[in-house]
């Protein structure tokens, strides 16, 4: 009896110094529910969800800040007064934003629907919302290492002027160092209220949580398996995931669970999956929510009726990560890539409309570059650069071999046509008791030049003169009357000329 005890004694002071750990974090929440909205119908759930996530974060440990039915103006109010009443802490809190409602994605965009909202075409959505970017970014702000975003807002569109042309539910984003951005489905897809007490989500996240040293990450995973099952496949939450220190909303009585999937490569998730029945292999693949493992599920069990779920969230996943990249670059070449791989789907008249935007900008500055005095590279974010590796041989014993490395750019100026820059790299050499030669010029064909006459401050470059070196500030002018001389080298350099 006496050893029963001593051991159940040992349980509670290992959970109990876990837990002062766990607590002694400053935790703050914000939690958000729009519901009333006043021009389209209200929702059932988010005063109710508010309530509930709210006491579950009490429990473990957070200071709370509800807030239900917000305007745009005191949702702004409500994010500002949370950061600034986080900013203060130490580097160890956690700040937490909870938001049940509407979302919509515009132009790649995420926003976040306050009740008085009025949006009759796409156009107005960021007039009348909120800019997830913008909520981000005040959050990332803060000294926090660990910041938690939970969006159950890709309710159905209530919006009828723009729900045949806006893409359905919220877009993929990146979540910054530090953060992990979880949403109620999938990406481009739409989240139910639910008929219950509580929507989908929010009931599957309050149970998943409750389990003591789980960590969020596998707290997640579990919500997007019972969400899943519980709509019949209508909605799968996903997250994505940057934090840099672990999480749980619980403390265990030792360090947090590990993930024993963590690294499996396609090969051992084959192994795994070919063990188990292929309903089995479908609840681990949904729960894993890897593009691995879908693949992997697929190559198994392509018969089975299960795979068809599948097949669907692969590819809208596939099309939703090419989306982000299409957004994040932002040029022409980027969209009219996008289109030619996806030309039939929720997303194409957002890409059309913003690969005409991209071209409107790069004509624009095309058309001011002239006037503006630029050159060709100033526009072009990645310059014509190549890398050259040249081994020249000595004829003369021993042999000697000598790498040079050069880093060839052209730069397009007023006057002259064009200049190519050479830069040398010896990288391997050999010495011997002679000269070696150890710097081949390359030199470079000269093109024609479409520009409008010369720069101002650069002279024309008279036959014979030096040469105008790009990046070492401004050309040496050449007094009146005077003819330039040859460039010299200093004595004993590499590189660099003086006049």
């Amino acid at each position: 009896m006496l050893r029963v005890l001593t051991s159940i004694s040992l349980m509670l002071a290992a959970w109990s110094a876990s837990s002062v750990a766990a607590l002694a974090q400053d935790r703050f929440a914000l939690v958000i529910g729009n519901a009333q909205y006043k021009n389209v119908s209200p929702l059932a759930n988010p005063a109710r969800d508010v309530t509930a996530v709210s006491t579950l974060l009490k429990d473990a440990g957070f200071e709370v800040t509800a807030a239900t039915d917000l305007d745009k103006t005191s949702m702004s109010r409500a994010v500002r007064f949370f950061t600034n009443q986080v900013a203060g802490k130490s580097d160890n809190t956690v700040a937490l934003i909870y938001y049940a409602g509407h979302g919509l994605q515009v132009d790649g965009e995420n926003f976040l629907v306050p009740v008085d909202a009025t949006i009759t075409r796409e156009a107005d959505v960021p007039l009348e919302a909120i800019r997830l970017a913008d909520l981000m970014s005040m959050l990332e702000s803060v000294r926090s290492k660990t910041r938690i975003v939970i969006l159950d807002a890709c309710r159905d569109n209530p919006f009828a002027d723009i729900a045949k042309t806006a893409p359905r539910g919220l877009a993929l984003v990146n979540a910054p160092a530090g953060t992990l951005v979880a949403y109620s489905t999938s990406p481009g897809a739409t989240a139910e209220d639910g008929s219950g007490n509580n929507s989908p989500f929010a009931q599957a996240l309050i149970k998943s949580a409750k389990e003591p040293g789980l960590p969020i990450e596998a707290a997640l995973k579990n919500v997007r398996l019972a969400v899943h099952g519980a709509t019949d496949g209508r909605q799968t939450p996903w997250e994505v995931s940057a934090l840099t220190e672990p999480f749980s909303f619980f403390p265990g009585a030792g360090p947090l669970k590990q993930d024993a999937n963590r690294g499996k490569s396609a090969d051992d998730w084959r192994k795994d999956l070919q063990t188990m029945s292929p309903r089995e292999a479908f609840d681990v693949a949904i729960r894993e929510d890897d593009v691995i493992v879908y693949e992997q599920y697929l190559a198994l069990y392509a018969s089975d009726p299960l795979a068809v779920q599948v097949r669907a969230i692969l590819d809208r996943r596939q099309m939703m990560i090419a989306w982000l990249e299409a957004v994040t670059i932002g040029s022409p070449t980027a969209f009219e890539a996008f289109l030619a791989r996806f030309p039939d789907s929720d997303l194409t008249p957002t890409a059309q409309r913003l690969l005409e935007r991209a071209k409107a900008r790069s004509s624009f500055a095309r058309s001011i570059s002239p006037v503006l005095g630029l050159t060709a590279n100033a526009l072009n974010p990645q310059p014509d650069a190549r890398t050259i590796v040249r081994e020249v041989r000595v004829p003369s014993p021993p042999e000697i071999r000598t790498v040079i490395r050069e880093v060839v750019k052209e730069v397009r100026v007023p006057s002259p046509p064009e200049i190519r820059t050479v830069t040398r790299e010896v990288v391997k050499e050999v010495k011997v008791p002679h000269e070696v030669v150890k710097i081949v010029h390359v030199p470079g064909p000269a093109r024609p030049c479409n520009c409008r006459g010369p720069r101002p401050g650069y002279p024309p470059r008279a036959e014979g003169g030096p040469p105008i070196i790009i990046g070492g500030g401004r050309p040496p002018r050449i007094p009146h009357g005077m003819s330039p001389r040859p460039p010299q080298r200093y004595p004993g350099s590499t590189g660099g000329f003086r006049f």
